[in-house]
């Protein structure tokens, strides 16, 4: 339950104005024992005369009430990061709890909203409990409409779509997903590159640099993904399969992408190793798996979303720009543990376990990640 603390901003702004707990009293038409008791939290003012006292202390009924609508983007960021650390020390339903309290409290918030519910979605696998898995993807699916539905913001819109359709996914209502995702692949229009030329033309070439790195950064992670999942459909294709993946390795090289804290960067090797195992050839999958124990083993900890030496330009866009900042979405210590587990606790990787190269593998990764070994 939230707890008003009028009784601390009437002591405040009185004290601030330097009047007497009897002068206010007499202001108000009530008795002194009536401030006393608001200001010790004994009792609250009545309802009606709230904005009798906003308006003497030259303050709003809701700071009044020491209620604030909405965070600062610091604030948000300060807030997801302590949480995202709170679920992997603490009890799972203890921060869950924490975390409904916050959002009935800021309710019309939305970029915390759209906080809230990616912090639900990188983290309601982390719990073993089923019921509590789907509230979470539920609750984050109701959040998610609520923005679409209030938010004035085209771009809060759009990524609390995103965010209903992951959660939808993740629920495995697939024809839903296709539903919010509209199921339409729309033809190329040019806005990015029209939006460069804006700036050019404004002579404005600072901007036109930035806009036109910032895009290119997020296409190449896009690309990469895509890749990783045409890599994963093309498993039956050896032919086909080797040529994807050596495109994904070749991108990451051509961009110096080993280094940037995305899934695809890492992801295109286990999905490649996977597909090498389908296919009988266990000395490439141990290949595969040694490129990525050598990316997420080089990572520079703790973890941040930023550039690189080319991508020079989108360390302060990414701060600025993404709701949570630029710091990991996941907590390290949860992180390190999931890199750890797609080795050891995938199924797909079952057959190699006795080999020596893939024990060495492993032992090399808990090292780097500074894990201790059985």
């Amino acid at each position: 339950m939230y707890k008003l603390n009028i009784g601390k901003c009437i002591v405040q702004k009185r004290r601030e104005k330097g009047i007497t707990q009897e002068k206010l009293a007499e202001y108000l038409g009530v008795t002194k024992a009536s401030v006393s008791k608001w200001e010790s939290g004994l009792s609250y003012p009545d309802i009606l005369m709230l904005p009798e006292l906003a308006t003497y202390f030259n303050v709003s009924v809701d700071e009044l009430l020491g209620y604030s609508p909405q965070l600062t983007s610091q604030d948000i960021k300060k807030l997801y990061n302590q949480l995202s650390h709170d679920f992997a020390v603490k009890p799972f339903e203890e921060v869950r709890e924490q975390c409904e309290q916050i959002i009935k409290k800021y309710y019309s918030c939305f970029p915390l909203l759209l906080a809230m519910i990616q912090l639900f979605l990188n983290h309601a696998v982390l719990t073993s409990e089923a019921g509590t898995k789907q509230a979470m993807l539920l609750q984050s699916i109701a959040l998610s409409q609520r923005v679409k539905e209030e938010s004035d913001s085209i771009r809060d819109a759009k990524s609390a779509n995103s965010m209903e359709a992951m959660a939808q996914m993740a629920l495995g209502n697939i024809p839903e997903v296709i539903r919010l995702l509209d199921d339409q692949l729309i033809p190329y229009s040019g806005d990015d590159v029209m939006l460069i030329m804006a700036h050019q033309m404004l002579g404005e070439n600072e901007e036109a640099y930035k806009a036109n790195q910032v895009m290119l950064f997020q296409n190449v992670i896009e690309t990469l993904t895509l890749l990783t999942n045409y890599l994963s459909l093309h498993m039956t294709q050896p032919e086909r399969f080797e040529q994807i993946y050596n495109q994904g390795k070749q991108m990451i090289e051509a961009f110096q992408m080993q280094d940037i804290l995305t899934n695809a960067v890492y992801g295109i090797h286990i999905a490649a190793a996977q597909g090498y195992l389908l296919q009988q050839q266990p000395e490439k999958a141990l290949q595969a798996l040694e490129e990525y124990v050598n990316i997420v083993s080089g990572l520079t900890y703790p973890l941040k979303l930023k550039g690189n030496k080319y991508f020079d330009q989108v360390d302060q866009w990414l701060e600025d720009n993404v709701t949570i900042g630029s710091n990991a979405p996941i907590d390290d210590m949860t992180v390190k543990n999931n890199f750890i587990m797609t080795l050891e606790a995938n199924p797909a990787f079952a057959p190699l376990h006795e080999e020596e190269e893939f024990k060495q593998l492993l032992k090399k990764l808990k090292t780097k990640l500074g894990v201790k070994t059985a």
